[in-house]
């Protein structure tokens, strides 16, 4: 094999979108709950069939929109949470977490504030949701809040079965457990061998980071709507209860806990 290879460099900046919704509690406001997601994308590249136009719908456009949803109920309900929302849309999380890294070393609010992050990506809502692969479940208190409020909604709860992906390290939920930040993230779960599963497989193997990864291909509404309410209540809990989440002992990000 012979083969010749060419590199060119630049420099470019994109930009990181925050956003505050204060607490209610004299106490507790000055905490803050971090919800992410990122908004990159991989635009325009390789052509799939003469489509070019690398969308991302799933990853992670949908979810900078559930972001965006969640704010516009909480506005228009008046709702109070007692700890303070951060929202934060990073950028460069399919360069290799860039965004979000920049955010965890330059963070906007002190990270001993950050009380948690829910991370949304790598969902895919195209059949029921009936399970939720919780990243970073054991890892810190969150995951009782995750199940206890799976289990009011009839949604089973599982941990990563396939650790070696390694998925708690590929989103941004990584950044901030970098940080002594408990976090955590989901993807729609299935039983091993079932229909849900081949549905799983042949996404990655057809959509992912490809133009068909767009408006055009098949999802499950009422997937989608029940993860968004799963989601507006663990932010809730989360914001609400009385303690802030803990690491859990003999967590591998616990010793990094600087609060």
């Amino acid at each position: 094999l012979r083969a010749t290879m060419k590199f060119s460099s630049a420099d470019l900046s994109s930009d990181t979108i925050i956003a505050v919704l204060p607490g209610s509690d004299r106490r507790l406001r000055d905490e803050y709950v971090v919800v992410s997601a990122h908004l990159d994308g991989y635009g325009i590249g390789e052509p799939w069939n003469g489509d070019k136009i690398y969308n991302g719908a799933f990853d992670d456009v949908a979810y900078v929109a559930t972001l965006i949803d969640l704010a516009e109920k909480l506005h228009e309900s008046g709702t109070q949470l007692r700890r303070s929302l951060l929202f934060v849309v990073v950028t460069g999380e399919e360069k290799g977490l860039l965004g979000s890294k920049y955010f965890a070393a330059h963070p906007t609010i002190a990270k001993e504030k950050l009380a948690a992050d829910i991370n949304l990506d790598q969902l895919r809502p195209i059949f029921p949701l009936k399970t939720l692969t919780t990243i970073g479940l054991d890892e810190s208190s969150l995951g009782q809040t995750v199940r206890r409020v799976g289990q009011a909604m009839n949604i089973r709860i599982q941990p990563d079965p396939e650790p070696e992906r390694r998925l708690i390290q590929r989103s941004d939920n990584y950044s901030f457990m970098q940080i002594a930040v408990p976090a955590v993230g989901f993807v729609f779960g299935y039983e091993p061998g079932s229909p849900e599963e081949a549905v799983y497989r042949r996404w990655y193997a057809e959509r992912y980071h490809s133009p068909a990864d767009d408006l055009n291909q098949p999802w499950d509404p009422a997937a989608a709507a029940k993860f968004n309410e799963f989601f507006g209540k663990v932010v809730e809990a989360v914001s609400n209860a009385d303690q802030k989440p803990q690491w859990r002992a003999g967590s591998p990000f616990a010793h990094a806990d600087v609060r």
